[in-house]
């Protein structure tokens, strides 16, 4: 139960309710015994309404006791071959060492997952506290009873009535007849959670046909993978749009991905048919098919490109993905009297494009679409020059860290970008240049930051950059049952450089922007929504802020 917040239309615990009195008391002594008071006592002494009839007043009676630190904590093991000392490390309590339930049980769990990593599916892990009142402080001894190695007799899936079992049996590292193993089964169940098809994915351990024999049931809650749209829109940037697009990321149940979209503005064109399939020719080898036309206007430069690219990646290693992608393509610029055509290095060029794009990345992360822990590497380089107009060598470099504090309610996040091009005998233009604002840098507009033409203000992108984030995530102080989170962050970045700096404010200058914010997700139906207000606290004068920006999909 909570106090009415003006947030209330979004949640009910502001309702007075008999029955969930009894689970508030739970509440209030876990929050207690997450203090060292192991010895609370929380009373319910009444529920009564307010003489104005306003609402309810509710009474508890807490005893705290009490406050214990940590003195021992020892593990005695049944089973044999266990390392009790590396059990005994897992249980940790902060460097103040007071007792807290949570670390307790969080260290029980992982004890539990170890031992089920060696094959014990059925393992009952005992904790005895004892109380020492004389010097606030209480011993723990941890009990492991014994029992018997298991084998995955049967994998189950429960409610994937779209999704065929095929689909998400090629994700589970372990198959009917292997040992127990709880890590492999744990991280194949981030693996069906990183498909995006289901909106929550649950793992039960059950005993099988005899007593070393065990049942994996898999319950799945699927979600809508398919987005139809239509649409008619303004903006001040894009002016009137017209919008038309069908993306099935899981057609048929299949696991493939086909797409087909159209979409006219203002400054943009574009049309798009595309085709993935996860596992070619039943392999762990993923084939990509895409045809695209674009044409893009910006203030005195319309660019138009035409192609076709053919892509497949493999994964070698675990959580280690190979990509390798061949584009074709026709790309066409022409520029207006007021900008500069040494600024564009392809104005009035016809070029064909034959470049190869090869991908590395190592994705240790819970949840690729909304991550609480775990780690991102990718590096990504571009050939362009196996024929055709166009030769350059394009890098960039990605990386993000993730870390759960506090168990788990609070989400630290550190992520940052490097990107490098470099003409091949021939100059870098404009369309292979990087752009940075917007999304990488809040505070700033889409392509925000850099180099502009002195003539029409317009952004020209550079040959070199760099960005990076710091961020706190967390719905401490919010319901969680609204799926709305809150973030603090700072960004920061440059981008530099042009093989054409006639006519361009500032082409060399490296200086770096920062900005300073905060934001708020929600995960709704149709996605996670973000927005954010951010606001430059470095920044040159020809920059362009943005202070409010919304997204609808990950967030970074």
């Amino acid at each position: 139960s909570r106090e009415a917040r003006w947030w209330a239309f979004l949640a009910s615990n502001d309702k007075y309710d008999e029955g969930r009195l009894d689970y508030d008391v739970r509440l209030l002594r876990q929050f207690y015994l997450a203090r060292g008071y192991a010895d609370i006592t929380v009373d319910r002494v009444r529920g009564g309404l307010l003489p104005d009839r306003s609402g309810f007043a509710i009474t508890f009676l807490v005893n705290e006791g009490i406050r214990y630190q940590v003195g021992t904590v020892s593990v005695a093991s049944a089973i044999s071959g266990v390392d009790t000392d590396e059990l005994q490390q897992i249980i940790e309590f902060g460097n103040d060492k007071w007792y807290d339930v949570r670390a307790l049980e969080q260290g029980l769990l992982d004890i539990s997952n170890r031992l089920g990593s060696f094959g014990y599916a059925f393992v009952n892990v005992t904790p005895e506290i004892k109380t020492n009142p004389e010097t606030a402080t209480l011993d723990i001894a941890i009990t492991i009873d014994k029992a018997r190695r298991n084998f995955v007799e049967r994998i189950e899936f429960v409610d994937n009535a779209r999704t065929t079992d095929r689909v998400i049996r090629r994700e589970f590292e372990i198959v009917e007849g292997d040992a127990y193993n709880q890590l492999k089964i744990d991280r194949s169940v981030r693996n069906v959670r990183n498909l995006g098809y289901f909106r929550d994915v649950k793992v039960a351990t059950l005993q099988g046909s005899s007593p070393e024999q065990t049942i994996t049931r898999v319950t799945v809650e699927e979600q809508s993978t398919g987005d139809f749209s239509i649409g008619l829109g303004y903006s001040s940037l894009d002016k009137s749009s017209v919008s038309l697009g069908i993306n099935e990321r899981n057609f048929l149940g299949t696991g493939r991905r086909a797409s087909a979209s159209i979409s006219t503005s203002g400054t943009e064109t574009n049309f798009n048919i595309g085709l993935t399939e996860p596992y070619l020719l039943g392999r762990n080898l993923t084939g990509s098919f895409d045809v695209f036309n674009t044409k893009t206007k910006s203030d005195g430069t319309t660019i138009k490109r035409t192609g076709l690219s053919l892509g497949v990646g493999f994964s070698a290693a675990r959580d280690v993905f190979h990509r390798l992608n061949y584009e074709l393509s026709q790309s066409e610029t022409t520029v207006s009297s007021t900008t500069a055509t040494s600024i564009t290095g392809e104005a009035g060029k016809s070029l064909l494009r034959s470049s190869l794009k090869y991908v590395l990345s190592k994705d240790t992360r819970d949840n690729r679409f909304d991550p609480n822990e775990g780690y991102f590497l990718e590096m990504d380089e571009t050939l362009a020059g196996f024929g055709g107009d166009v030769k350059f060598l394009r890098t960039k470099l990605s990386a993000a860290y993730y870390k759960p504090l506090l168990f788990r309610s609070v989400i630290l996040g550190v992520s940052g970008k490097l990107g490098y091009v470099t003409g091949l005998g021939d100059k870098v233009t404009q369309s292979q240049r990087f752009n940075l604002g917007g999304r990488d840098v809040r505070g700033f507009g889409s392509g925000g930051i850099g180099p502009r033409d002195t003539g029409s203000s317009d952004a020209v992108g550079g040959n070199k950059m760099y960005s990076g984030t710091f961020e706190v995530v967390s719905s401490l102080g919010l319901d969680k049952d609204t799926g709305v989170r809150w973030t603090v962050f700072t960004d920061f970045g440059s981008l530099w450089g042009t093989d054409y700096p006639l006519n361009v404010t500032r082409p060399n200058a490296a200086n770096m922007r920062v900005s300073a914010g905060v934001g708020i997700f929600w995960s709704t139906a149709i996605g996670p929504l973000s927005f954010s207000w951010a606001k430059p606290l470095s920044k040159m004068a020809h920059d362009t802020p943005k202070t409010f920006q919304f997204n609808i999909g990950t967030r970074l």
